[in-house]
């Protein structure tokens, strides 16, 4: 688990009610929302490695209405307990993504606004996620289609200069396969604790598929009788990083799966 950062209490400026475009002195800056809505402004520097910016509360919220194209939605974080807005499927795909990667401990949507110097090739970007990984890193996350990505070079590059400043990481994420997508999005309805196997169970999984097994051959010799209710688990360890298959590939109950002997403790 990350340790909780203190706060610095001089980073930023008092707290205002309004977002603007660029800073007053025309230097790099941050703003951001507290838990109670006012917007805080801050200047780029290593000290907003000590702000709690993954609490903080969207930057902006896009208009949704019927028969909108990009669909605005939830996603349940099970790592803090909290729902993550996301304002597109691309958006939702990324995340899931993220969470099946398992390393993102604390995420935040639309964190804040950085607003750019001077003279830079853009005015201000506000980024779609902000993400505290196991390991300490911070990390910036702009969602675009890849087709689209060239069209943003310039906006992305100066976002890239501001995190380089703070110390951050900058990355762009897009579209993977569809397969991948699908085959994960199926596997996430089983990635909570709910679905962890018994310690029995979980222990005569991992040694079934040690050597290479078909899923349906694997849930068959676990309950010969009900291998449906068996797959559940299975999905599981999937996810969890536990059951090595190819996710670029369709899974059936033909795709073949190996037990992973090491790794971070299922659920952790």
């Amino acid at each position: 688990m990350v340790e909780t950062l203190t706060t610095s209490a001089d980073v930023s400026s008092p707290p205002v009610r309004s977002l603007t475009t660029r800073a007053e002195d025309g230097l790099d800056a941050v703003q951001w929302r507290s838990p109670d809505r006012a917007v805080r402004t801050a200047r780029v520097s290593p000290e907003l490695l000590r702000e709690q910016l993954w609490e903080t509360e969207p930057i902006r919220r896009g208009a949704q209405y019927q028969n909108r194209l990009n669909q605005h939605g939830l996603y349940y974080w099970p790592r803090t307990g909290r729902h993550v807005w996301y304002e597109s499927a691309l958006e939702l795909a990324c995340m899931v993504e993220l969470d099946h990667q398992g390393d993102a401990v604390q995420v935040a949507a639309q964190p804040f606004r950085l607003l750019f110097r001077r003279g830079a090739q853009a005015i201000y970007h506000d980024p779609d996620f902000f993400a505290v990984h196991g390991s300490g890193d911070q990390v910036v996350y702009d969602v675009k289609p890849a087709r689209r990505v060239v069209d943003a070079q310039a906006q992305f590059a100066e976002t890239a200069r501001v995190c380089e400043q703070v110390g951050w990481r900058h990355e762009v994420l897009s579209e993977t396969g569809p397969t991948r997508t699908t085959n994960l999005a199926f596997l996430r309805a089983s990635r909570l604790p709910r679905c962890h196997p018994p310690s029995e169970v979980f222990v005569r999984l991992l040694d079934l598929f040690e050597a290479g097994r078909c899923l349906g051959e694997g849930a068959a010799m676990l309950n010969r009788r009900h291998p449906a209710l068996v797959m559940p688990y299975i999905k599981h360890l999937i996810w969890h990083r536990r059951l090595l298959v190819d996710l670029d590939w369709s899974l059936d109950f033909d795709t073949t799966a190996t037990t992973i002997s090491e790794g971070e403790p299922c659920c952790g």
